[in-house]
């Protein structure tokens, strides 16, 4: 077996898979990613068994044949080698990967191909299609509101909704909750389907996705899998078994308490502040009066931060608590140059919105300070 490759090709393809690789795992063969030469075409792919990645690409030349190689390592050297080199990557006899770059050697030991797993059957499928980018936007827009190693397991993870109207993501931790939903006719959606994507699918998956490309890309979502068809990538990844809670309920109905804020001036103004709060709980207190809006922050050693914006507002005296890492969180995952800020009381959530844009919803819970 052997492969004749650019560097750039060969650390794209590798780069690609990387994302579903342990670094270290409990069975070696988890640690390295499966090659296969078959004509002209190189077929790569990485599994933990829970997330799997699969590319292929052109090779100049080539012998064919597969085998196993320590994935990271094999990225580290096409990365260490200088740009635009040819790189040779031969199977000897012995079953060791020889790799030569100009006067640079390697040799690394390899697993057979037989021993790699495969992603079980994903079985009957629902197919959609939806742009590479619209795809993108949607995780992005809620994957950091998502749970990390959470009790309730389901919410370690994102909800996508497909329905026959469009798309929608939802993530929540508990604590705050994030909703972006794309609207467009899904011909293909005859009912509404709820899917549980883990948290490292979701990160993966958006890691591949790329923003600026509107080409459609291929949906399959079974029962217990879902997978994403990229050009010439296959991403696939077990889905959550579990019910995902009602967030229709978590969305506070039409605030009594509403101000419009430059957001850019806001995120600023809240990270100034927040340098002084309380390390462990990161609490703000957001207080509005007549046409002001004052931020405050206090810690244990009795230091105090303030800072004030004018707004617009003529309502009563008001005052609320944040965890200001939730809310900058907020404010930096919306887009254009205006916020929303909805409130009803004290002691409810607030919803974060861009007036512009009724895409994306965030819902931040308050905190007692």
């Amino acid at each position: 077996m052997r492969l004749t490759q650019t560097r750039e090709h060969l650390l794209e393809s590798l780069q690609s898979t990387l994302g579903a690789i342990e670094k270290r795992h409990t069975a070696p063969i988890l640690e390295n990613v499966l090659l296969r030469i078959a004509g002209n075409q190189s077929f790569w792919r990485g599994t933990d068994l829970e997330l799997e990645i699969a590319t292929q690409a052109p090779v100049m030349d080539g012998a064919d044949g597969d085998i196993t190689l320590p994935a990271r390592k094999l990225a580290d050297i096409c990365k260490s080698l200088p740009a635009e080199s040819i790189v040779n990557l031969e199977i000897q006899d012995d079953k060791r990967a020889k790799i030569t770059a100009g006067r640079s050697r390697f040799e690394l030991a390899t697993l057979p191909a037989s021993e790699f797993p495969d992603l079980e059957d994903i079985g009957e499928v629902h197919t959609f299609g939806i742009a590479e980018n619209a795809l993108k936007h949607l995780l992005d827009s809620v994957a950091f509101a998502m749970a990390n190693q959470d009790v309730r397991y389901y919410l370690n993870g994102m909800l996508l909704e497909v329905n026959p109207e469009g798309v929608r993501t939802v993530a929540t931790d508990g604590h705050r909750l994030a909703l972006c939903f794309q609207t467009s006719e899904m011909p293909d959606v005859e009912q509404a389907r709820q899917l549980i994507i883990p948290r490292k699918g979701v990160l993966e998956l958006a890691r591949l996705l790329r923003g600026d490309s509107q080409v459609p890309v291929q949906v399959q979502a079974s029962q217990n899998h879902l997978r994403v068809q990229l050009d010439n990538l296959r991403f696939t990844t077990k889905l959550v078994d579990g019910r995902y809670p009602d967030y229709r309920a978590a969305i506070p109905g039409g605030g009594q308490i509403q101000v419009d804020l430059d957001r850019k001036t806001f995120r600023d103004m809240l990270s100034r502040v927040a340098i002084l709060s309380n390390e462990k709980f990161r609490g703000v207190r957001l207080s509005l009066s007549e046409n002001l809006l004052q931020v405050q922050a206090h810690n244990p050693e009795q230091e105090v931060a303030t800072d004030e914006l004018d707004v617009a507002y003529s309502g009563n005296d008001f005052s609320i608590g944040f965890n200001v890492t939730y809310l900058l969180d907020a404010v930096n995952h919306l887009s254009g140059d205006t916020l929303r800020l909805q409130c009803n009381s004290p002691e409810s959530s607030v919803l974060v919105t861009n007036p512009d844009d009724d895409s994306v919803h965030n819902v931040i819970m308050p905190i007692r300070l």
